[in-house]
């Protein structure tokens, strides 16, 4: 099948094939990215339950932002490994003159579905009241989990004991208005960081670990005072944490002798020495390439190499 014959094939009443196919980075590169028959089917199934009752409500164009990738597309896009896009049970839209505010709101209350949050251009936009709607939906047990909403984000589950919630919060964000949530890719990247660090700390210690910070998006990590400006925090690949009443310092080296990371820095430690959870473990985790393993120590003496106690 040929990308000007998708326009002929209807997968609902006002969607086309073409639609959730014609990417311009794959027209581009002359990538082929047209699903098979079964990826058809289930983009059918997706126009049935989700976007084609969106349109009949509304009674106003859907615009697909994107639809289905294929590996190569997905790849060069960022998408996760296991993102919905390749499977042809997600998709990203916008209604033509209806602000995603309130078509999240019609949804959540109205239709099944799996997985829905916001995706912005970028992860610190001027205007919030332009993002689009990240739907994907399940054959098998549709979750409703609303990421527009605290709730949502408190049932979203990214290993046995962490939730999304725990990774994204923050006061800061919270009293300056910053979206603060990441996209599809970015919610994947936390869950290896919650499943190869926080999950095996917990498991380990078998105490409540607490998550000082998480996510942070670009606008938000410019508002920390002392942030790095190339943050792994930014790119949803570390985590800041304790457990109360425990050494930091022990704890980093349970960490650096037992897991797997690329960075370990224990962060301003030792100034009072009465106090077990003085300072913070700052770890990351990337499934992009090979974990370094570096040890850092950063307080008032600066950064430097290896894990010190002064």
């Amino acid at each position: 099948m040929t990308l000007g014959e998708t326009k002929k094939l209807r997968l609902s009443p006002n969607f086309s094939l073409h639609e959730f196919c014609y990417h311009p980075v794959a027209d581009y590169h002359d990538w082929y990215n047209i699903p098979n028959v079964r990826g058809m089917v289930l983009l059918r199934t997706l126009c049935r339950k989700v976007l084609q009752p969106i349109r009949d409500h509304y009674g106003r164009p859907v615009r697909i932002v994107k639809g289905f990738t294929c590996p190569r597309l997905g790849h060069h896009l960022g998408d996760a490994p296991n993102s919905s896009h390749l499977t042809c049970l997600g998709v990203d839209f916008k209604v033509s003159g209806i602000s995603p505010y309130s078509v999240a709101k019609w949804v959540a209350e109205n239709l099944e579905y799996d997985v829905m949050l916001f995706e912005f251009d970028d992860y610190s936009p001027i205007n919030r009241d332009a993002p689009w709607i990240h739907i994907s939906y399940s054959l098998d047990n549709n979750r409703k989990l609303d990421l527009t909403t605290e709730t949502g984000l408190r049932r979203f589950r990214l290993s046995d004991n962490f939730t999304l919630w725990e990774l994204v919060r923050s006061v800061t964000a919270t009293s300056l208005k910053i979206f603060n949530i990441p996209n599809e890719a970015g919610i994947e990247k936390l869950r290896q960081v919650a499943v190869n660090i926080l999950q095996p700390v917990r498991d380990y210690f078998g105490r409540p670990v607490r998550i000082n910070s998480g996510y942070r998006s670009p606008k938000l990590n410019a508002s920390v005072r002392r942030a790095s400006k190339t943050s792994q925090h930014m790119r949803c690949e570390a985590v800041d944490y304790e457990i109360m009443g425990m050494d930091n310092y022990e704890l980093a080296q349970w960490v650096a002798q037992n897991l797997t990371y690329d960075q370990l820095i224990i962060e301003y430690y030792g100034r009072d020495k009465s106090d077990p959870n003085d300072g913070w473990v700052h770890t990351s985790y990337t499934a992009a390439r090979k974990n370094r393993m570096c040890n850092l120590t950063i307080n008032d003496k600066g950064t430097r190499p290896g894990l010190l106690n002064d």
